[in-house]
């Protein structure tokens, strides 16, 4: 159903203000510049679906930060410590790393540039505690299963939209690529328009992990200028448009480093520290949602996209 207050014009529907979009003026909802929003939303829905890419996160993104009980839904590293057959060892580990870790990633005060140093030890270390394991292929599947419903409400009206109007998705993750693709295939989300740039295992001959292909993705080097030379860049050379979405600061610069991008649209979702985080999110962010699960917001704006 397309918005009563908007101006329709040979198809276009034209917002005459960001308040003509409900789902904007929820209180949960932050817009440090709407002038901006305004300007970047019409641009969007005036160009179309045929210059449109989406770019989104896949941990805590695609997924909630938490379920309705208050449980913390898993990464994709979470996911590979809940196979049955990790050693405790490892899970103890990488819970200890992320005890350090967690804190720096979602400190609101610490720089870019001194979080960026410690992000890399992060996953340098995680990565290295994953050589010399098997590869639970099975396990993983099984529970794979299981995030089907940790998926935000609305990632499969974001997916079906995009296929029906052939718009590429790139999800795009420092987690563990294997873990993301499982997921994706479960909810039957990985479909040929959505593709994954993520950390994907080394397995030998014997399904033993013997390290992460290529260069290692985190939270602050995301960057589309990574996947000039994939597939990925072939299905959006020509759209320079972009619905970006991530739940952490380093999100926000997915789209940078593609030189054709013109307007890029970054939504926020701020699941955690949301008070002292929520103005450096506003700063990266145009639109931040605070503790929502939902994914109206995109929804709400693919929508007047034709």
């Amino acid at each position: 159903m397309i918005l009563a207050m908007t101006c329709t014009y040979n198809n276009i529907h034209t917002l005459s203000s960001v308040d003509d979009i409900p789902e904007l003026k929820k209180d949960n909802i932050h817009i440090l510049n709407k002038k901006k929003v305004f300007d970047k939303l019409n641009k969007v829905i005036n160009d179309g679906h045929s210059k449109l890419q989406i770019v989104t996160d896949f941990d805590h993104t695609l997924t909630r930060h938490t379920m309705d009980n208050g449980e913390t839904v898993l990464t994709s590293f979470g996911m590979f410590r809940e196979c049955p057959s990790i050693p405790q060892s490892y899970k103890d580990e990488e819970q200890r790393l992320a005890s350090i870790y967690k804190p720096i990633e979602v400190d609101a005060v610490m720089g870019v540039e001194e979080k960026t140093k410690h992000m890399v030890d992060w996953y340098k270390e995680a990565h290295e505690r994953l050589k010399g394991m098997k590869f639970p292929k099975q396990e993983l599947t099984d529970i794979a299963q299981q995030m089907v419903e940790c998926f935000r409400i609305g990632v499969k009206d974001v997916i079906s939209w995009s296929e029906t109007q052939q718009v590429p998705v790139l999800v795009f993750s420092a987690g563990l690529g294997e873990c993301v693709v499982a997921a994706l295939k479960a909810a039957n989300f990985l479909l040929p328009h959505v593709k994954v740039v993520s950390n994907f295992l080394a397995i030998d001959e014997t399904d033993t992990i013997v390290g992460i292909k290529g260069e290692v993705i985190h939270t602050y080097n995301k960057n589309e200028a990574a996947i000039k030379d994939t597939e990925y860049f072939e299905m959006v050379k020509t759209r320079h448009n972009v619905l970006l979405m991530g739940d952490n600061i380093g999100d926000a610069g997915m789209a940078e480093g593609m030189d054709h991008c013109d307007v890029i649209i970054k939504i926020g979702f701020l699941g955690r520290n949301t008070g002292p985080n929520l103005q450096n999110y506003l700063n990266k962010f145009d639109i931040v949602l605070v503790d929502d699960s939902t994914m109206d917001v995109p929804n709400a704006i693919l929508k007047l996209v034709s």
